[in-house]
C-alpha cells in the first residue's frame, strides 16, 4: 500500500474513528485502525467488537498502489499530526510476519510496528444489506441524545441498559424507548411511507446509542438504517444496528433480551396539568443544589394556585422559591404535592426540549407524565414522608 494524502483532513478523519477503537482488550491489534487503499481512495477502520466505524476518504488523495495494514491508532494520529508538511506519504511494508507503515513528509520518516490484516475482525459491509429506511440524521442525533439518558447503568438488568428501537407503521415512526424502570423516555422520528419493518425491536447498548449520537453529528442529511447479522468471522452471531452514508458506516451489536412492556406504564395526560418555563425551574433546581449534601435528597414541588419548590436538608440548610411563571390546572385532581430525584427532573426538562413544558400529574404517588415535540418522559415520584 502506498499512498499520498493530505495530513489535516487526514487526521480529523482518523480520530473521527477514534470512539470504535478498543481500549482494554485481549486482541492488541485492536488498538489500532485498519488502513485500505484501493481505486475508491482510503478507507479507514476501527471496531472494538461492539461498536465499529468506517471512514472512506477520496478527496485529497492519490494512491500509488493498494493493500492494506493495521497501524496503532494513537501512535498514527500523533505522527500524522506531529508532520510539519501539507502532504504526507503512507508506505506500508512486511517481512518475516511482521508489518509496518512509514509515514513520511519533506526529509521526516517515522516508521510505525503494526499488524497483518488477516487476523483483523471480519466487520460486516453494510451496503451489501438492504436499507430498513432513510432518517434525517439531526434527527436521530437529537432523539439518541436524549433517550439515552434514561437508559440504566446497572450490569445486572443488560436489557435496562439499552435503548429499545422500533419501527411503527402507523403511522411511519422510528420510536426511541430507554427505561431504568424509575423513569422512562420515548422519542418519535417520523418516517416516509415504504419502509422496511424489522422484527421486533432492536436493543442497543446506550453506550453504543451515544456513539451513535456522536458519529452522526459529523452527517449531512438523510442516513440509511439497517439490521444486519454479524459476519461468521466474530465471535458470536448477535444481530447489528448500522447506520450509513456514501462515506461512512457505523455499526453497534445488538443484545438479546426482551424489553419491558413500556406501554402500561407511560400514563394518559390526565389529572392536574403543571405548565412551566424551563429556564426558570432549570435554574430553581440549580440552586438547589447549593443545600444538598447527599444525592438522595429529594426536591418538592407544591402545586396550587401558587407552584413552589423546595429542598431541604439537615445537614446543610433550606431551599424555597415561589415560581412566577408557572400555571397549575388541577382539573379536578386538587392541590398536589410531589416530589422527585433532582437530577431525574432536570433530565426531564432536557428532554422536553419545549419552550413551554408541561407535567401531568394525579397524585404524590403515581408516574408523573412529561410532554414535548414528539416526545414524552415518565417520572415516579418519590414517597414523602
Amino acid at each position: 500500500m502506498k499512498l499520498m494524502v493530505s495530513a489535516k483532513p487526514f487526521t480529523a478523519e482518523l480520530k473521527s474513528v477514534l470512539p470504535a477503537v478498543a481500549t482494554r482488550s485481549g486482541l492488541p491489534m485492536l488498538s489500532g485502525v485498519r488502513l485500505e487503499a484501493s481505486d475508491g481512495g482510503v478507507s479507514i477502520e476501527a471496531t472494538d467488537l461492539e461498536l465499529t466505524a468506517r471512514r472512506v476518504v477520496a478527496g485529497d488523495v492519490m494512491i500509488e498502489g493498494a493493500g492494506s495494514v493495521v497501524v496503532p491508532a494513537k501512535a498514527l494520529i500523533k505522527t500524522v499530526a506531529a508532520m510539519s508538511e501539507p502532504e504526507i506519504v503512507l508506505e506500508s511494508h512486511s517481512s518475516d510476519g511482521r508489518a509496518g507503515l512509514d509515514v513520511r513528509a519533506g526529509t521526516r520518516t517515522v516508521t510505525l510496528q503494526g499488524w497483518p490484516t488477516d487476523d483483523w475482525p471480519a466487520v460486516p459491509r453494510v451496503a451489501a444489506i438492504d436499507p430498513i429506511a432513510s432518517i434525517d440524521a439531526s434527527a436521530v442525533v437529537d432523539a439518541f441524545e436524549r433517550v439515552a439518558l434514561c437508559a440504566s447503568d446497572d450490569e445486572a438488568r443488560p436489557v435496562l441498559t439499552c435503548v429499545a428501537i422500533f419501527f411503527r407503521e402507523d403511522p411511519p415512526t422510528l420510536e426511541v424507548v430507554a427505561t431504568d424502570s424509575y423513569r422512562l423516555g420515548v422519542a418519535q422520528i417520523p418516517l416516509e411511507a415504504g419502509f422496511r419493518v424489522s422484527d421486533g425491536p432492536l436493543l442497543v447498548p446506550a453506550r453504543g446509542i451515544r456513539f451513535l449520537a456522536r458519529q452522526l453529528k459529523r452527517a449531512e442529511g438523510a442516513v440509511q438504517v439497517r439490521a444486519l447479522e454479524a459476519s461468521a468471522g466474530e465471535t458470536s452471531r448477535a444481530s447489528r444496528i448500522a447506520f450509513s452514508r456514501p462515506d461512512a458506516e457505523w455499526t453497534v451489536r445488538t443484545v438479546e433480551g426482551e424489553f419491558p412492556n413500556w406501554k402500561q406504564v407511560v400514563p394518559n395526560p390526565e389529572g392536574g396539568s403543571f405548565e412551566f418555563d424551563p429556564e426558570e425551574l432549570g435554574s430553581a433546581l440549580r440552586a438547589a443544589t447549593s443545600v444538598r449534601s447527599t444525592k438522595g435528597a429529594p426536591i418538592r414541588l407544591t402545586l396550587d394556585r401558587t407552584c413552589s419548590l423546595a429542598l431541604k436538608d439537615p445537614g446543610v440548610g433550606e431551599m424555597r422559591e415561589a415560581l412566577t411563571e408557572t400555571k397549575f390546572s388541577p382539573n379536578g385532581a386538587g392541590a398536589v404535592e410531589v416530589a422527585f430525584n433532582l437530577e431525574y427532573l432536570v433530565d426531564a426538562i432536557r428532554f422536553c426540549g419545549a419552550e413551554r413544558g408541561r407535567m401531568w400529574v394525579r397524585d404524590g404517588l403515581k408516574p408523573a407524565l412529561f410532554e414535548g415535540p414528539e416526545r414524552r418522559y415518565v417520572l415516579m415520584p418519590i414517597r414523602l414522608p
